[in-house]
């Protein structure tokens, strides 16, 4: 390739790797809610704001001791850690959960079905008058663009209703509460000066000085120990399986013959006679004057056994007996017809078949 083609391709990888360094700007990006990212959609603040009110915060893997609150901003646990998550909370422990698609959190109310999508009349903007759950009693407004509505139960402790739902649902399991927010929206850096956004941090996760703050941190790409169905929500589970179930219901309703039956042709049936002629055809093509001469015989012999009374396995001495006495014939013209002797050509095969329908005339014959 001459330098003259080869200096557009230079100069487009130049290109690119100029504009991958500069979108870079010198700062290493965080994953959305990452407790360590100081990005704008980081939770670097949430910590710090935490430590501000004496708590006890650790990012970590492990749960809190008893009497401290363990928070999931991002559901990444595997099996085995949420069912020891949950084992926890049935002990009296207190999880908040902002992932409104964790298997902790409740169902989705009708009015959030687009949870992806803001709504631009409400624009995040959430009011109550008081909530019930124990440290939100001063939070009245909140902003958190995208939040989801869960639907709730006559049990619930449930505020700022959104809709049908509410955005926040404390919900009793076992001896212990599980809160879920509709979404950590608002406890990102950039939103959580805002409104009384950070008084709800405080009140879900640090309601008194001192409280054990365990931010349960996600799993890194490919270092968990959830297979890829086990990484599929349960919710998604429960939809396929009711596709399944919906296209096996289809397919016995298609396979269903309504109707009378339909009378199908049989094979056309071949007459005897046919088959006799082209079993001879076949024999005379073959040369099998062996396999002929032995059907013309086995023929003669179910003819004498059944006429003269005799039993089958007789021998062909005594059916030659027998036959010259009852039919006057020469004994041992009936004992070659019986022999088990190769015709040695067409002619004698002919001789032979002769043979054998003149005894069977006269043993028909016979008295």
């Amino acid at each position: 390739m001459s330098a003259r083609r080869a200096l557009p391709i230079v100069l487009l990888a130049v290109g690119v790797l100029l504009i991958g360094m500069l979108s870079r700007n010198g700062r290493s990006g965080g994953a959305p809610l990452d407790p360590r990212s100081t990005e704008p959609l980081g939770a670097r603040a949430l910590v710090l704001l935490l430590e501000r009110f004496d708590a006890s915060v650790r990012v970590t893997g492990e749960l809190p001791p008893e009497g401290g609150t363990a928070v999931l901003l991002r559901d990444h646990l595997g099996t085995a850690d949420s069912r020891r998550l949950s084992q926890w909370v049935d002990r009296g422990g207190r999880l908040v959960v902002a992932d409104p698609l964790s298997d902790f959190a409740p169902a989705f109310a009708r009015a959030s079905a687009d949870v992806f999508r803001e709504d631009p009349a409400a624009n995040g903007d959430l009011t109550s008058s008081g909530c019930a759950v124990d440290g939100l009693a001063q939070v009245r407004r909140l902003h958190v663009p995208g939040a989801a509505a869960f639907r709730t139960r006559s049990t619930d402790t449930a505020c700022f209703a959104m809709g049908t739902g509410s955005f926040l649902v404390a919900r009793k399991h076992g001896r212990g509460t599980v809160v879920a927010i509709g979404g950590g929206g608002g406890l990102v850096n950039d939103a959580l000066d805002q409104a009384d956004n950070a008084a709800l941090a405080v009140g879900l996760m640090a309601p008194s000085p001192g409280t054990a703050v365990h931010l349960l941190q996600p799993s890194a790409p490919g270092s968990g120990q959830r297979s890829l169905v086990q990484l599929v929500s349960r919710r998604v589970k429960d939809g396929l399986w009711q596709l399944l179930l919906a296209f096996a219901l289809f397919a016995l309703w298609r396979a269903r013959r309504l109707g009378r039956p339909l009378v199908e042709p049989q094979p056309v049936e071949i007459a005897g006679s046919e088959l006799v002629v082209a079993v001879g055809n076949l024999l005379q093509q073959g040369r099998r004057r062996d396999a002929a001469a032995g059907m013309i015989r086995s023929s003669l012999r179910r003819t004498l056994v059944e006429r003269l009374g005799l039993p089958a396995d007789a021998p062909p001495e005594a059916l030659a007996e027998v036959a010259a006495g009852r039919t006057g014939v020469d004994r041992d013209t009936v004992l070659r017809a019986l022999s088990a002797t190769v015709p040695p050509d067409d002619d004698a095969l002919v001789v032979l078949a002769r043979t054998v329908e003149l005894l069977r005339n006269e043993v028909a014959h016979a008295r």
